[in-house]
């Protein structure tokens, strides 16, 4: 079994339609049925599913798979906080706690990041887990570097052609324009998500380095 966790503006939505075309039907897309490890049932799980994808802490599948391979994405923590707080804005979601406070108190940016969910986000989907727990973890903005060491490790044939989604179209450079004021503000909320973020690009570091290594 597969479990990819998708922790939010972080490549998923581009990612899930990479996993529909290895598994097809196989795959099971967990939006708002299972979160937490205490909801996981294997009711709820299609019996067709080799794979789940979705938003939901990266421990909810451990007791009904102990052998699944985890998979995951991330983003530097700053960029991600920017990205949500604007999806936010663009394409607002009342069901969603913090869009619906964005909305309702008409929050700044520095006042999004400064909700405590926003707080280190990514590494609280990821359960606290090390990086060594997962099988694979793709760099969002490597995202094609990434695709390539996932179709490796994985066994998977390399998959073209598929285009990022659910990017914001008014962003026109690679990063967001922030002052440094304004970039210190999230990063000193978001450590914990700098720490794993930087340990992950290493390891995407060493394994595009053994690749190179093999073909050399």
């Amino acid at each position: 079994m597969i479990v990819s966790v998708h922790v939010p503006k972080c490549a998923g939505t581009s990612f899930r339609n990479i996993l529909d075309v290895i598994f097809g039907d196989g795959i099971w897309h967990n939006y708002g049925t299972i979160f937490t490890r205490d909801q996981a049932v294997a009711q709820s799980i299609p019996a067709r599913a080799r794979a789940i994808h979705g938003h939901f802490i990266a421990d909810a599948f451990d007791d009904l798979f102990p052998k699944r391979r985890l998979i995951t994405w991330v983003r530097d923590p700053v960029e991600r906080v920017v990205s949500n707080y604007y999806h936010c804005l663009r394409a607002p979601d009342m069901r969603d706690d913090c869009c619906r406070i964005v909305h309702e108190q008409r929050l700044g940016l520095l006042e999004f990041a400064d909700l405590d969910w926003m707080k280190n986000l990514s590494t609280r989907y990821l359960a606290n887990k090390p990086v060594a727990d997962f099988a694979f973890v793709g760099i969002a903005e490597r995202f094609d570097k990434s695709i390539e060491v996932f179709s490796r490790n994985m066994g998977f044939t390399r998959v073209m052609g598929v285009p990022r989604l659910n990017v914001n179209p008014k962003r026109l450079e690679a990063t967001y324009g922030l002052s440094r004021e304004e970039r210190s503000f999230i990063l000193e909320r978001n450590g914990k998500d700098l720490a794993w973020y930087e340990q992950a690009c290493l390891r995407l570091d060493a394994e595009e380095g053994l690749r190179s290594n093999r073909v050399a």
